[in-house]
């Protein structure tokens, strides 16, 4: 059994998810509930459970104030939360889980099953901790992004990162040291992820760091600092030159 803490300030909603997790969920066990982080990180302390499922924003403080306070986090999360762009960010970066509210049967069930497998395999404190620093540098070419391989995450800086090359449903990244990690992520995944990192969507199967450009030539061909060759697609050219160029004329 997997132990389980309910951290809402609303009341239907907790008891929502219990019902629901009794149902679907039969390998977790609700320990208990709370509805602010004062009395969640005490539970948290008292009780250690494997999962929490966690409201980011609560009275008093949030659920990203709550992690803050906790000095090592050897649990797994599952946020709730409703459509603020700036936390969903922040979680797709450092590869979380999150529900939207309302709560969906079928994607809870997804999300428990993720959680579960993740307390089977690996350390989650690294993943959190890369969390809360990503809560204060987003924007940042230094903040760290979880790489969801087909066993394993790999914890890259994104200003390591060249380029992304949509491969099949994967996704090969090729970083500054020459290796490459193949992603079960597909491209669309990393082209939502690093937009507000000064990426630049070339063509439907590239993403670039634009930081690394080495050269473009104008018959449509950008090289980057490994010197591969990537296609810049022409429909996407004006957006190039207005955007890219630019900016680096500018930097």
């Amino acid at each position: 059994m997997y132990n389980a803490l309910i951290i809402d300030d609303e009341p239907k909603l907790r008891e929502v998810l219990k019902i629901k997790l009794a149902k679907f969920c039969p390998s977790v066990s609700v320990l208990g509930e709370a509805v602010d982080v004062d009395e969640a990180y005490n539970k948290i302390i008292a009780l250690k459970p494997h999962l929490i499922l966690l409201d980011i924003s609560m009275p008093g403080a949030s659920g990203f104030e709550l992690l803050n306070r906790i000095d090592q986090i050897d649990f797994e999360i599952i946020f709730i939360t409703g459509f603020n762009e700036y936390a969903l960010d922040a979680l797709k970066v450092s590869a979380v889980d999150y529900l939207l509210k309302p709560v969906k049967t079928e994607e809870l069930i997804a999300a428990i099953e993720k959680a579960t497998k993740r307390i089977d395999v690996r350390d989650n404190s690294t993943k959190y901790e890369v969390l809360k620093n990503n809560l204060k540098s987003q924007g940042n070419q230094e903040t760290t992004i979880a790489i969801p391989g087909t066993n394993s995450y790999d914890f890259i800086k994104i200003g390591e990162i060249i380029r992304c090359e949509g491969w099949n449903k994967y996704t090969k990244v090729h970083l500054l040291d020459g290796k490459t990690i193949i992603s079960s992520n597909n491209i669309g995944v990393f082209r939502e992820i690093l937009e507000g990192y000064e990426f630049h969507t070339t063509h439907k199967s590239h993403v670039i760091n634009v930081n690394h450009i080495k050269r473009y030539n104008k018959d449509g061909i950008i090289t980057m600092k490994d010197n591969s060759e990537v296609p810049l697609a022409r429909r996407r050219k004006d957006a190039f030159v207005q955007e890219v160029m630019k900016f680096i004329v500018v930097k």
